[in-house]
């Protein structure tokens, strides 16, 4: 009897266990997908990471796509409304280049844009990133 006790015993851990390693990949897995949808890699981009993700996320700029006029705005709006602050001239050059070449208006098939409007970011309020 003890040892059926003892066995069961063992059972149980060896499926927590089996359990924990399941949950644990799955996880990861989850994470990878989350790590592939990031900004593409090109000049820029650490201007963009360093001045945008203090208050937001990346996602947030993944969402969003706007011609350079419609980020020049957004940039202008995060300033006034929203407390972000003065960008040097040149960086604020580069950062609108990155923004209008990789995350530019969807156009084509699919596309599902208003073209009443150019820019969606003044229409939510969204939380900051909490790190």
């Amino acid at each position: 009897m003890l040892a059926i006790k003892l066995n069961l015993k063992k059972a149980f851990l060896i499926f927590c266990f089996a359990a924990y390693f399941l949950s644990l990949s799955s996880l990861l897995r989850a994470e990878e997908v989350v790590l592939s949808q990031s900004l593409v890699e090109a000049p820029g981009k650490e201007l963009v990471v360093g001045n945008c993700t203090v208050c937001h996320s990346e996602s947030i700029i993944l969402q969003n796509h706007m011609d350079r006029r419609g980020w020049d705005e957004t940039i202008d709006w995060m300033q006034k409304e929203q407390g972000m602050w003065e960008l040097e001239k040149k960086d604020r050059n580069i950062i609108l280049n990155y923004l209008s070449k990789y995350q530019n208006v969807v156009s084509g098939k699919g596309a599902k844009q208003n073209s009443k409007r150019r820019n969606q970011m003044f229409e939510f309020d969204y939380k900051p990133n909490p790190l």
